[in-house]
């Protein structure tokens, strides 16, 4: 693996509630950047960050591993966190060394209480966050609902940035919000694509909450807002990467770690939004109890 500077390195927590995908997700991802040659499965105990003997008898994660994916000339160095609040201790651990968190939620079954726990210790390390939304291929998956469910508890911060494209009941692609486009998956290639209209009323509600995260980011956004100006891609995504930073913004994304779908999207915004560890400041350490404490 070539070496790479700081501001081309990402170190993210992967947390969330035990079996939610967090350890498939790096199957994916891995399989995605060519870094493996086939999808290792947690109940096979062949995936690359469960590999200690009692994890595999087990078939959950016990303690953390650190999992690099090099991709778009970016190294991000991923760290799988036990799900299961036995195993706490790794992922605060975990969180101390890290300058973000992708928080992973199964779209069959929703919130949980592992979901509001990371949510809880980003805030506690005051840590930007992304959550991906996993299996979305499940035929009771509800993108929507975890939507739903996520703004009801943390409010206007929650920001969607795709939603899902359905036929015959299949997911076969998606919606990306800040460019109103719709994308599909034709086998391992992404092809520009007509939405259907049901998706439409859904766009606008996304869109109108994430424009108004957006002029909220300085007087001159929120002037122009007002005045019904429309900012273009690059104003929206320059705003949304100091949002992100500052946590006014936690984006939604989703996919299908089984069939390798909405994998490149997620590490797309986590390129473009998670800050380097040079943009992560620490305000001082309590030596007796190793706590971090982030400015």
């Amino acid at each position: 693996m070539k070496g790479y500077k700081s501001e081309n390195i990402r170190n993210i927590a992967l947390v969330g509630h035990g079996g939610s995908g967090k350890t498939t997700f790096l199957e994916a991802a891995l399989l995605a950047t060519g870094a493996i040659s086939r999808l290792g499965k947690v109940e096979d105990g062949n995936t690359v960050s469960d590999y200690d003997k009692m994890e595999i008898e087990k078939g959950y994660s016990i303690s953390t591993s650190v999992i690099p994916v090099e991709y778009n000339k970016l190294k991000s160095n991923f760290v799988d966190t036990p799900g299961f609040f036995d195993f706490v201790g790794e992922v605060n651990s975990a969180m101390r060394a890290v300058e973000a968190a992708a928080i992973v939620v199964d779209a069959s079954a929703g919130i949980q209480v592992g979901t509001e726990k990371a949510w809880e210790l980003c805030d506690k390390y005051k840590l930007p966050r992304m959550v991906f939304v996993t299996d979305m291929d499940i035929d009771n998956a509800s993108y929507r609902q975890v939507v739903e469910d996520l703004t009801e508890r943390y409010g206007k911060k929650i920001a969607p940035f795709h939603l899902p494209i359905r036929e015959n009941e299949k997911f076969v692609g998606y919606v990306n919000v800040i460019a109103e486009q719709g994308y599909r998956w034709e086998g391992k290639e992404v092809i520009e694509c007509d939405f259907p209209d049901a998706n439409k009323e859904y766009l606008d509600n996304y869109r109108e909450t994430l424009m108004e995260a957006i002029a909220e980011t300085s007087e001159d956004m929120m002037d122009r807002y007002f005045a019904g100006e429309t900012f273009s891609e690059n104003e929206i995504r320059a705003a949304l990467r100091v949002s992100v930073n500052d946590r006014s913004i936690v984006p939604i994304s989703m996919g299908s770690n089984i069939l390798c779908q909405g994998i490149y999207t997620l590490l797309d915004d986590i390129v473009k939004y998670f800050p380097s560890p040079e943009n992560r400041e620490v305000a001082g350490i309590n030596m007796k109890t190793n706590e971090i404490y982030h400015a």
